[in-house]
């Protein structure tokens, strides 16, 4: 758990707002046989699967890693063989945004701890869904009603209406969970108010170094 955690409560981490709870989201549920069975009532003759390519940043080298354990349960469990293609971090997002990739890592990392930080950058039409800056795709008018009416409340209000949003994404199967990312840190004995939470970094105006 020092590199990374299941992802099991939806789009949001643990720890910011909006996660929908341990366990809360089907999509992250190991389920070989039902796979199966999906797999083969939605192509029945191997046809859509055929040829198919994952492309990942391999600058992380936890990407490369990630990329080998999926192409091999997709063929172990599938029977599908995927191929992987490496492309430098700097390209690999361009293409992406532009809907280049059929099957592709994603990720964000928080600004703020607000569902909007999410929802508003990731789908519907407000970001260019389908067609611009948009690596999903995904977009429709339910969604995107659901969001504008989110982001115009209180906080308190729109939580679980984002939480309805989060639960769309779902059942619309928008994404597929994988893992939270986990930063793990050192730190000396004599820094002071230094600490962690679920964004990229601390507040650094809480350290201090004492004597030592």
């Amino acid at each position: 758990n020092i590199v990374c955690q299941p992802a099991t409560g939806g789009l949001i981490t643990k720890g910011l707002a909006g996660y929908l709870g341990d366990d809360q989201d089907p999509l992250a549920k190991f389920d070989a046989a039902q796979a199966k069975t999906l797999l083969k009532g939605a192509d029945p003759d191997g046809s859509k699967t055929k040829g198919l390519t994952y492309t990942y940043d391999p600058n992380n080298p936890l990407n490369k890693d990630v990329a080998v354990f999926l192409q091999d349960q997709w063929q172990t469990n599938l029977g599908v063989h995927v191929d992987l293609a490496a492309v430098d971090h700097s390209a690999f997002i361009k293409a992406r945004l532009k809907g280049s990739y059929v099957l592709a890592r994603d990720g964000w990392q928080a600004d703020f701890n607000h569902p909007q930080d999410w929802f508003d950058s990731l789908w519907g039409s407000a970001v260019g869904c389908p067609d611009a800056n948009c690596t999903s795709g995904y977009t429709t008018p339910a969604y995107d009603a659901a969001v504008k009416k989110a982001d115009q409340e209180p906080i308190e209000q729109a939580i679980p209406d984002y939480q309805a949003v989060s639960r769309m994404l779902i059942q619309d199967v928008a994404y597929i969970p994988l893992y939270y990312s986990v930063g793990a840190f050192l730190i000396k004995g004599y820094v002071k108010g230094a600490g962690t939470n679920a964004f990229f970094d601390y507040y650094w105006n809480q350290y201090q170094i004492q004597n030592h």
